[in-house]
């Protein structure tokens, strides 16, 4: 992005109130625009603060900054803006892959100040035309390297069907691009290498869904306390049902889908979220139905597995009983994480959120009665801000320089588990686990220690 004809107008000073760099803002003699030129180009994309005098014009202005090599568009009120906190560093996105489920990310983009999608891909040009003339973006693309090339394109969001998510995500960070890839990361082991490899040395922000950190989920983790639970002694999570209601990529070998890498990674992420990283596992892999009547009325011949148990052992002796499969009549999709003195049900039988808690009351939280339990309370969950969904996190992380709480570790981490497990339930054995991932949250740091203590 260029800058015509412009004149200084004022001086800019990096964040912690602490002369880094300074920067010269110009002032286009046009009015439009305002562009911020760097000298050092290697500014951090976690903004700049600073009591800036701006031109006294009520208008709404764009001006361009340089962040990491790059440019990004800042959208501010110059009439009333004192500091740089008021400014919204705009994020232009790139879907790459425009089916049914882009949808949602589309959805919350509209409703984030300072975001848009700029750009689609997919396979079929009708397909990424209209998705494209839907949300407003100007290009579309049959080609997702077109558009990976795309200088108007910021950071990428992959939908694509499962066996493409990691390639297409390597080459995203290779051009740079902040990337958010949608589960599971990688169908190949070779691939997960790969990718572990280019996020060690990239500064892009990277996001790898699933996302679990939704009001109940966070609610809960505030009362993964010894003083409500004790210590923690294991975990169980599922997500099983009667299988994808489509009958089409959902049971083919070369989309590489199943129960293991479609359904698995939900319980397997909120396990990870909640207990840090596994030492171990042991898995059962097969499947129960391989002549399928599905929800549409379609028949399908499956080369899916659809029956998935997996064993986690950790480093302090617990386990975590993790389950999906496509054969049972009702949903089921919860945790339970278990304590010497309580427990924490997660969407479990009706209820977002139950706290048995043994030791004490747990406060702002109402008495129930659940499952026939003791000493069972419903903490008060906030409602979903759209800041805080998937796409409103992926941006904040961006233009803060801040780890994604599902980033790319821990995503990794996920990966090596469900790549493990096959391999571990084609040899017959346990399977010891590599990788690991440090939990963005503050866990008590005994918590998962029962050796010294009488218990």
């Amino acid at each position: 992005m260029t800058c015509p004809t412009a004149q200084p107008s004022d001086q800019l000073y990096s964040h912690n109130s602490t002369l880094r760099r300074k920067v010269n803002i110009f002032h286009l003699i046009s009015g439009k625009r305002l562009n911020l030129a760097t000298g050092p180009r290697d500014l951090p994309r976690g903004g700049l603060t600073g009591r800036v005098t701006w031109p006294s014009v009520a208008t709404l202005f764009h001006c361009a900054r340089i962040i990491s090599g790059r440019c990004h568009v800042i959208h501010f009120k110059a009439s009333d803006l004192t500091n740089l906190e008021d400014v919204v560093d705009e994020i232009r996105l790139g879907m790459i892959g425009c089916g049914q489920i882009s949808a949602r990310f589309f959805t919350q983009a509209k409703q984030l100040p300072g975001v848009r999608f700029v750009a689609t891909c997919a396979a079929h040009e009708e397909s990424a035309r209209s998705r494209a003339l839907e949300n407003g973006c100007a290009r579309w693309y049959t080609d997702y390297r077109r558009l990976l090339d795309d200088p108007e394109v910021d950071a990428v969001v992959i939908t694509t069907p499962h066996q493409l998510h990691a390639p297409m995500a390597i080459d995203a960070l290779r051009a740079g691009k902040h990337t958010l890839v949608e589960k599971p990361l990688t169908t190949r082991w070779e691939h997960a290498l790969e990718l572990a490899d280019l996020l060690a040395r990239s500064n892009a922000t990277f996001m790898a869904l699933p996302f679990v950190h939704y009001p109940a989920f966070l609610t809960a983790l505030r009362h993964v306390r010894e003083e409500f639970i004790g210590k923690i002694t294991g975990i169980e999570a599922e997500l099983s049902f009667s299988g994808p209601p489509r009958s089409n990529w959902y049971y083919s070998r070369e989309a590489e889908g199943g129960a293991m890498l479609d359904t698995m990674v939900y319980p397997l992420a909120r396990i990870a979220a909640l207990m840090g990283p596994a030492r171990r596992l042991t898995a059962f892999v097969g499947q129960l139905i391989p002549h399928r009547l599905c929800g549409d009325g379609g028949r399908v011949e499956s080369q899916v597995d659809d029956n998935v148990t997996i064993l986690l052992e950790y480093p302090t002796g617990q386990q975590a009983v993790v389950r999906s499969y496509w054969a049972q009549s009702f949903m089921q999709n919860g945790t339970v994480l278990h304590g010497r003195h309580g427990a924490i049900f997660l969407n479990r039988w009706g209820r977002p959120l139950v706290v048995k808690s043994d030791l004490k009351p747990v406060p702002d939280a109402e008495p129930i009665e659940f499952l026939g339990l003791e000493n069972c309370y419903a903490p008060v969950i906030p409602p979903q801000r759209v800041e805080d969904d998937i796409v409103g996190h992926f941006v904040s992380c961006i233009r803060t320089n801040t780890r994604p709480r599902c980033d790319g570790t821990i995503g990794l981490h996920i990966a090596e588990q469900q790549m493990m497990a096959y391999r571990s339930a084609r040899e017959g054995r346990a399977i010891d686990l590599e990788t690991t991932f440090e939990l963005w949250w503050d866990r008590e740091p005994e918590i998962l220690d029962l050796s010294h203590d009488w218990l």
